[in-house]
């Protein structure tokens, strides 16, 4: 994955992503004239952020689009063996993913 897509910073209990601008090539592939983040970017991101290999999403739901120049904020919390990511942008639920990860 082409990590120019978005950068993160980590904070005590949350991350703050910031997504690159509409001439990355994701945002001109997905959609022409209304780029918006891919859906499985957001599982890329939950990855990348809190250093997890997902082994089964359980849910996920898109509540609004994430588009370039965003900044998006990114908490996540564990319940047993479930993680709960929950993606906010300009203090609006975008997207919420509930997924398990591999056991090492």
């Amino acid at each position: 994955m082409d990590t120019n897509l978005y950068s993160v910073k980590k904070h005590d209990n949350s991350f703050s992503i910031t997504l690159s601008g509409g001439e990355h090539a994701v945002f001109k592939a997905h959609f022409e004239n209304n780029p918006i983040l891919p859906g499985f970017i957001f599982l890329h991101i939950c990855e990348n952020a809190a250093k997890h290999k997902i082994s089964e999403v359980i849910r996920a739901k898109f509540i609004s689009f994430a588009k370039p120049n965003d900044i998006l904020e990114l908490n996540i919390a564990q319940k047993e063996e479930v993680f709960y990511a929950v993606f906010e942008c300009g203090g609006k639920k975008i997207c919420t993913i509930a997924y398990k990860i591999f056991k090492e």
